[in-house]
């Protein structure tokens, strides 16, 4: 069961260690959709996300930890902007283990998210971000 998302965009500081940047209200709205693209979690259209849940990176920024200890959280997990706006949106949805459910009418993955989620991503990078951390809290 998923709570809310919790995206936590990261740069590339000048010395090359990771810093957060302001977090994003747009993309950790409770939209379940888009739980299910990033990391597989409410998957209620059952189709194969981007990526499982990588885990928390070893560098990440110092502001994430402090805000990764505190809570109950599950699936985290990061991908990198680069990932994210080279994704195939266009290419059909995969299902896992081949089973689409009925209530899911969309035949790509550009048609399942909403075109919020593609801005943001492409205003995120404009503000430097190179990658997202994020998880759900329960």
């Amino acid at each position: 069961m998923a709570g809310y998302l919790r995206i936590h965009p990261e740069r590339r500081d000048a010395t090359g260690r990771f810093e957060e940047l302001p977090e994003t209200d747009r993309l950790r709205a409770r939209n379940y959709t888009r739980f299910a693209f990033l990391a597989g979690v409410s998957n209620w259209a059952n189709i194969v996300p981007i990526s499982p849940p990588r885990g928390l990176p070893d560098d990440a920024s110092e502001t994430v930890r402090r805000t990764f200890a505190k809570g109950q959280r599950h699936a985290t997990s990061w991908l990198t902007l680069d990932e994210l706006l080279h994704f195939d949106y266009d290419q059909p949805l995969r299902f896992r283990e081949d089973l689409r459910p009925e209530q899911c009418t969309a035949g790509t993955y550009r048609e399942l998210l909403d075109d919020d989620f593609l801005q943001e991503l492409r205003d995120l990078q404009a503000q430097g971000a190179t990658r997202l951390v994020f998880w759900f809290d329960y």
